[in-house]
């Protein structure tokens, strides 16, 4: 009965961190499900915890919501935001780089 409770816990929590990234990178069911080869209503499915993604749709739900992996698989939610902020950073520093290379030109 607990595993089942547990497993219960952590599909809810993967479906409300796949529906929060959705909505956090302004797209809607149909066009992440574009991004990433499915139908909205699987998206729906996943977010409502009916169903899990894929491993390799996870890995495209992450990159269509510029999330790591990881926000998606790690327990602890505070170790899953600061991973995001990093890379968000990450990309916001090669963004930088890249303009100042530019500019030398």
């Amino acid at each position: 009965m607990k595993v089942d409770s547990k497993k219960h816990k952590v599909l809810n929590e993967l479906a409300r961190r796949i529906r929060t990234a959705r909505r956090a990178s302004r797209l809607s069911q149909s066009e992440l499900g574009r991004g990433i080869g499915v139908s909205d209503k699987s998206v729906s499915s996943y977010e409502k915890g009916r169903s899990i993604p894929p491993f390799e749709k996870l890995r495209k739900i992450a990159k269509s919501t510029n999330r790591p992996v990881s926000y998606f698989t790690q327990e602890n939610e505070t170790d899953a935001e600061v991973t995001t902020k990093l890379l968000s950073i990450e990309r916001e520093l090669a963004e930088v780089k890249k303009l100042l290379k530019n500019s030398k030109k």
